[in-house]
């Protein structure tokens, strides 16, 4: 359970940012509209609607992020297929844990993201997110994975 309390505390900023922008905060934020932007580069429709009826698909993805890890925590995760949780949770922690750290140090070390107008402080939310989500997700898959093992029946 102390890995889903982590996991959780590693996306909170990252939500509360997103959540401020999808609010009409600026702080952050390059100047423009965000829509027209992924729209330009080719984002799914429904990924630019979302953007501009304030929601943001990464928050929603963090908001994922928490229930999953309180699946892989509370005894009603149990009772879901094994693998369902299995797969994407070893998956989840092998991609998102170097990620974030990466984005941490390229942070750290001043590398501009390719868009301008980013603040700095943005790499380091996002970067803890990621990389907290995918420490969280390690730990609870692993301890999800020792709890559900299967009994070997005697013969």
């Amino acid at each position: 359970m102390r890995s889903t309390w982590f996991g959780i505390a590693a996306l909170t900023p990252y939500i509360a940012m997103k959540t401020y922008w999808a609010f009409g905060g600026n702080a952050g934020r390059p100047a423009g509209d965000l829509g027209a932007e992924m729209l330009a580069n080719g984002a799914p429709e429904a990924l630019v609607w979302m953007e501009r009826h304030g929601i943001d698909f990464t928050a929603l993805g963090a908001l994922g992020g928490v229930l999953f890890l309180v699946a892989l925590a509370r005894p009603w995760g149990e009772r879901l297929p094994r693998r369902l949780l299995l797969v994407p949770g070893w998956a989840g922690s092998l991609i998102l844990t170097p990620y974030g750290t990466a984005t941490l140090i390229a942070s750290a070390v001043g590398f501009k993201s390719v868009e301008e107008g980013w603040s700095p402080w943005v790499g380091y939310v996002g970067g803890l997110a990621f990389a907290g989500l995918g420490l969280a997700l390690a730990s609870g898959t692993r301890s999800y994975q020792r709890r559900t093992r299967p009994t070997p029946v005697p013969a």
